[in-house]
């Protein structure tokens, strides 16, 4: 099943960065690997078609790597931190469809996604939660 994603709405601006760490995904798939995102991408009914036409830019490149290097960043602090608190609590604020919590993952962490009611709507249907 998918999941249909309107024009001019706030889960709009959950894709726009779910299409960027996967384009990166394909485009620099020597330094940036995001799978979780291309799996999401397929299971999302939107109009990708305006966004596609502008992804070889070089504005459109660099905003993309922009999203892509944040959401390594968070990762590379989340399992530095994670290393020395290995029962911490992770509270992901405006989590939208980011997979962070996943590849950080210990076991041992209890992890809170918090953002809009209809955002976490969507995000339990494509990222069912654990435990």
């Amino acid at each position: 099943m998918k999941y249909k994603i309107e024009k001019n709405t706030v889960q709009e601006t959950l894709v726009i960065p779910l299409y960027a760490r996967k384009i990166c995904s394909e485009i620099y798939k020597n330094i940036y690997q995001d799978e979780m995102a291309s799996i999401l991408i397929n299971k999302i009914d939107y109009d990708f078609s305006l966004v596609e036409k502008k992804k070889l830019s070089f504005v459109e490149r660099f905003g993309f790597l922009e999203v892509a290097m944040r959401m390594y960043d968070i990762k590379y602090e989340l399992k530095d931190y994670i290393s020395n608190h290995p029962q911490a609590s992770v509270v992901n604020l405006g989590c939208g469809l980011d997979s962070i919590a996943n590849c950080c993952d210990n076991g041992k962490i209890k992890i809170y996604n918090i953002d809009f009611p209809d955002v976490i709507e969507l995000r339990n249907k494509l990222l069912p939660p654990k435990e």
